[in-house]
């Protein structure tokens, strides 16, 4: 049993295989646009080597089939079918044409000759010039297609969506089955020719490969007539001539044009026709300076190839790269003048079409027609741009073969650092902003820092200078000189900030207006600065304060001043902290300056002994501490060291060691101070002296009722019995 219903699934397996290989060997039939199925574009895939008329048969088959169709559609849809039946028989025609029609072919490249002239050699630029422009066209095409065959596609997936959720029995089935048709036959026709271009735009890059190695190989062969310089000498000569005619004109142009004040309508339409006008006879000046260039190239390559290529190479090296600016140039304007060209027939033929006045339409009209022969003339300009830098490459070619590996190295360096340095050139001197109706540019800019960076330098030697001139004479006050620095500081970096901005062409008759910007400036925001500079001149003109003078603020900061600056003071601390502290605080606070008109300074050391102790012992043995102190100025009769009684205190009778210091002291003071107690203290231990601490003394008067003697009595029997 089980062997049966395995016999009968095989024998239907292979029933349907046999079936499904009959039904692809069949021919498919004639798509029907009530009854499209996914695969019906099948019926035209065919192969044309073996069946070379199959595909023009299917397509005609499919025409009638159409015609048929149309011979039955309804009056009432007539209207609007018949035009697309129509439609989609050409496309079928036309797809059938383009499918027959071979691919492009041709040779990829020539033999090359056996000898070149300079005229040969332009006449393959020319051509491949030609060529590169005909590619350019085809890869645009290319581009094109590609783009709309991918839009294509999507569009044919939802036209074939929208078909297949369709009922059988649809009212406009057949519209859609004719849409769907129409839709991928068009695809069909864009992707045959994108193929075709594609070969096409191949072959032509074959073809422009082919010239550029013909190109180089006529460099190598290239052979001239002496006969010929002649020829190029008059093309020079003609040039010349035509180029100064054009000069002379546009000269004039220009002077008509600037002189001219343009109020009224024909005045404005007459001033856009003369800048066409210039725009023009620019284009025409161009072209003589290529005609120029290529002539006198001619000449210079005649007569190298002439010399065997022997002559010295600098002339005709300065002559190619003065013709290659001339071209990079006129590169650069060429897209100008299309520019220009272009907006102004847009404007032209747009102003045109709504002008009645007769004079202005004259004007148009005549704008126009000197716009088409600018285009004209752009045109020839673009060809003669491209074969004068061929004649160019040839010139490099033999320049370069002359110069060797190692003159070609250096060729390019050159070139390098001559583009380098006009690039950089051309970024410094690009206006950045404008002061008024000055533009100031990065150059400026580096000009007026530089200038800065020179004072302040000088202003810093300057100074360094008049201190080492201070310290070799010992008369010269130090904060005197240090005074004139500072002030000579700031006058240099006055005068150089002026003569900064005058360099960039900052006008000082408009200094007013500054001044008065900056006093706003100063109202509103700047008040605190300016009055830290203004106090920073009075301390140094007033020098009640100088670098090195050790001062006390009421903030409670001390230290050494080490710099007085535009808008701060630095003073270090003893415990070597700077601090910086504006200018004004100086000039508005209290300030005790230690060290303002004298160097020495006295100070008081309190001290204290038990009560009964000898005061002379005391005297003698704190004035020997006082000379055991280095900080003691000795030798002074009217300052040597004192010992003072100043008050019985409560513990203790109070002295002061009143001692003058010696100037290194004078900035020292805590050190000082704790220096003095040290020695203090070891010379009175050592005498014998005792420095007593705070004592109190208590009398019991009387305690629960009694009084003296019996008051103790009793507190002693309480503290017994406890």
């Amino acid at each position: 049993m089980g062997m049966n219903v395995l016999f009968r699934l095989f024998f239907l397996a292979a029933f349907l295989y046999s079936h499904s290989l009959v039904a692809q060997n069949a021919t498919p039939a004639v798509p029907d646009p009530s009854r499209l199925d996914t695969s019906w574009w099948n019926y035209f895939a065919v192969d044309s080597k073996n069946e070379p008329d199959a595909l023009a048969v299917r397509i005609q088959n499919t025409n009638e089939q159409l015609k048929k169709i149309s011979a039955l559609i309804p009056d009432s849809e007539k209207e609007k079918l018949i035009p697309i039946v129509d439609g989609l028989i050409q496309r079928f025609t036309a797809y059938g044409k383009l499918r027959a029609a071979p691919l492009p072919t041709g040779p990829s490249a020539g033999i090359p000759a056996q000898t070149y002239s300079v005229e040969k050699i332009l006449e393959l630029a020319d051509t491949l010039r030609k060529i590169k422009l005909e590619h350019q066209i085809v890869v645009e095409q290319v581009k094109r297609l590609e783009k709309a065959l991918k839009s294509g596609q999507a569009e044919q997936t939802r036209r074939k969506l929208s078909y297949l959720d369709l009922p059988d029995v649809a009212p406009d089935r057949i519209e859609q089955g004719l849409l769907l048709m129409q839709s991928r036959v068009q695809l069909e026709i864009a992707s045959e020719q994108l193929r075709r271009h594609r070969a096409q735009r191949d072959l032509l890059a074959r073809q422009l490969d082919g010239l550029d190695k013909e190109l180089d190989i006529a460099f190598e062969r290239t052979k001239v007539d002496p006969d010929r310089i002649s020829f190029w000498e008059e093309q020079q000569r003609k040039a010349i001539e035509r180029l100064n005619t054009l000069n002379k004109q546009l000269m004039r142009m220009q002077i008509d044009e600037s002189s001219a004040l343009a109020t009224t309508p024909i005045e404005r339409a007459q001033a856009l026709l003369s800048t066409q006008r210039i725009a023009l006879l620019e284009t025409q000046a161009a072209i003589q300076q290529m005609l120029l260039a290529k002539a006198e190239w001619a000449i210079a390559g005649i007569k190298r190839v002439l010399s065997g290529n022997e002559t010295d190479a600098k002339g005709d090296r300065d002559l190619y790269r003065k013709h290659l600016e001339s071209i990079d140039e006129t590169k650069q304007r060429l897209k100008d003048w299309q520019r220009t060209t272009t907006q102004s027939r847009a404007a032209a033929t747009e102003q045109l079409a709504t002008e009645k006045d007769t004079g202005l339409v004259t004007m148009y009209e005549s704008r126009l027609v000197v716009a088409d022969e600018t285009e004209q003339a752009l045109r020839r300009l673009e060809d003669e741009l491209d074969t004068t830098t061929r004649l160019g490459e040839l010139i490099n070619y033999l320049l370069t073969k002359r110069e060797g590996r190692l003159g070609q190295g250096v060729q390019l360096a050159e070139k390098a650092v001559e583009q380098t340095w006009e690039g950089f050139k051309s970024i410094l001197t690009t206006g950045l902003f404008e002061v008024g109706e000055t533009p100031v540019t990065s150059l400026g800019l580096l000009r007026f820092v530089f200038i800065v960076f020179l004072a302040w330098l000088f202003s810093k030697l300057l100074r360094r200078g008049l201190q080492r001139v201070a310290q070799r004479r010992e008369t010269v006050s130090q904060a005197s000189v240090y005074t004139l620095g500072q002030v000579l500081h700031y006058f240099i970096l006055t005068m150089a900030v002026v003569i900064g901005l005058s360099s960039i062409g900052v006008d000082f008759t408009k200094f007013a207006l500054i001044a008065s910007a900056l006093g706003i400036g100063i109202g509103f925001g700047l008040q605190n600065l300016v009055s830290n500079f203004v106090a920073g001149l009075i301390i140094l003109f007033e020098k009640s304060l100088k670098a090195g003078d050790f001062v006390e603020l009421e903030s409670g900061v001390s230290g050494e001043v080490k710099e007085i600056n535009m808008r701060s003071t630095l003073v270090t601390t003893n415990d070597n902290v700077d601090i910086l502290v504006p200018n004004s605080e100086f000039v508005n606070g209290r300030v005790t300056n230690w060290t303002m008109r004298e160097v020495f300074r006295r100070v008081h050391i309190p001290f204290g002994v038990a009560y009964g102790t000898d005061k002379d012992l005391v005297k003698k043995s704190v004035l020997e501490a006082a000379g055991a102190v280095p900080w003691t100025l000795l030798g002074n009769k009217a300052r040597e060291p004192q010992v003072w009684f100043v008050e019985f205190g409560d513990s203790s009778l109070n002295f002061e060691l009143v001692v003058w210091l010696i100037p290194e002291a004078v900035k020292r003071p805590s050190a000082v101070h704790a220096a003095y107690l040290w020695e203090i203290e070891s010379k009175l231990k050592q005498s014998g002296i005792e420095i007593p601490f705070p004592q109190r003394d208590l009398h019991l008067r009387s305690a629960f009722g009694k009084k003296d003697d019996a008051a103790w009595s009793l507190v002693d029997n309480i503290a017994d019995k406890a």
